[in-house]
């Protein structure tokens, strides 16, 4: 009787711990304390290994601190138990989609939606991971979905319209300005582009520029963005009408190889001016630290021509991009050689030994209204500075 007496009271004893313990630690998630909260839900794990509500909570934190493979080795050992689990099928689908193995999360999430068609985390997962799939159609036909089903999430709301955002047509207007010491002047310059959705996997962009430094120079032109797969994207074009300080000629092609965190770029751009004319080469990459943070790295060889001979250049460029906040966006450069190939003059052609350091920021209004801007200040070999500043306004519809 003692014993029995005693087992009661170490169980009236061991069950509010227990529920101390949860409450903190989902206390802990809520306010971002992950390391902290996945102590404590293990625990609660180690206690009891049939405690299917920590384990999800694990598998919830290891994806939200940005270890999908591990978040999807716990949502599949659930599953393994407990195979008609949506939220764990959900979890595992997820977690699969951020690790980059689509083919895997299809199979998980199809599963998923055929058990329950209609729940809102397996309609939110498919969205996701026909987003990472380059189909923006169908993924936001899955947010629309789940958003029918949940009016007021603001999860989905913020997926779909980033989403969106990313798919609609946009046209940017602006502004670039160069000091350079008296002897040259100051260079003004004025742009708008236009970039359109023709579908899922083609878009077309147009521009049209004005360069202001005594007497006026126009070009414009635009080119192609074709995106056959999900881990490749091509992009050429050419603009043409420069006189003096803005190329005549501007053609250029690129291919990108996208992974689930990192992007490489091949690039090859033909400038002619006259008398004079550029080719510059090279690859670049770009690393998806964390959702917050990339850092990116290019390098070109560039062969510039004149009538007298040529001059070969070694240019590089290093940057760091963070967004602070969802919407607001930071970053710092540093350049060596032949920079801002976007708005090249003339006056750049010999510029193989300059350094130029860079920063700016951007802000997103909304999701489909978006203003940035930057500055640089940039040292020559010949002794000379230029500082530059530029500002633009994108809007997407």
């Amino acid at each position: 009787m003692t014993a029995i007496v005693a087992l009661v009271l170490a169980l009236g004893v061991a069950a509010p711990q227990a529920q101390d313990v949860r409450a903190e630690a989902e206390r802990l998630a809520a306010s971002g304390a992950y390391e902290e909260a996945l102590k404590r839900f293990q625990s609660l794990v180690d206690a009891n290994p049939d405690d299917i509500a920590a384990r999800m909570w694990i598998g919830r934190l290891h994806q939200r601190m940005g270890q999908p493979r591990r978040a999807a080795a716990v949502f599949e050992s659930i599953v393994a138990t407990s195979n008609e689990n949506i939220e764990a099928l959900s979890g595992l689908g997820t977690a699969l989609v951020e690790a980059g193995e689509w083919s895997r999360a299809a199979d998980v999430l199809d599963r998923a939606e055929r058990l329950a068609p209609g729940r809102i985390e397996v309609l939110t997962a498919q969205g996701r991971l026909h987003a990472a799939n380059a189909r923006p159609t169908l993924a936001l036909a899955y947010y629309d979905r789940a958003l029918a089903s949940e009016p007021g999430n603001v999860e989905i709301q913020t997926l779909a319209d980033a989403l969106r955002a990313t798919r609609a047509h946009r046209v940017t207007a602006g502004y670039n300005f160069q000091r350079f010491d008296p002897t040259i002047g100051d260079f003004n310059s004025g742009f708008i582009s236009f970039n359109g959705r023709v579908s899922d996997a083609l878009r077309v962009f147009a521009m049209g520029e004005v360069l202001s430094r005594g007497d006026d120079e126009a070009r414009g032109g635009g080119g192609v963005e074709w995106r056959p797969d999900r881990r490749i994207q091509l992009r050429g074009g050419a603009f043409f009408g420069g006189s003096t300080w803005l190329p005549d000629t501007d053609v250029f092609a690129d291919a990108t190889l996208f992974g689930r965190r990192a992007r490489l770029t091949a690039s090859v751009r033909y400038f002619e001016f006259e008398g004079a004319d550029l080719w510059i080469a090279g690859p670049g990459l770009a690393v998806d630290v964390d959702p917050r943070l990339t850092l990116s790295a290019q390098y070109l060889r560039g062969r510039t021509g004149f009538t007298s001979g040529s001059i070969t250049s070694d240019n590089v460029v290093v940057g760091i991009h963070a967004r602070p906040a969802a919407r607001v966006g930071a970053f710092v450069e540093y350049r060596h050689g032949i920079d801002r190939l976007d708005w090249l003059t003339a006056d750049r052609l010999t510029a193989e030994g300059a350094d130029t350091f860079g920063f700016g920021g951007s802000v997103d209004i909304t999701p489909f209204v978006g203003l940035e801007a930057g500055y640089d200040h940039q040292d020559r070999s010949d002794g000379g500075s230029i500082n530059r500043a530029r500002a633009f306004l994108t809007v997407r519809f």
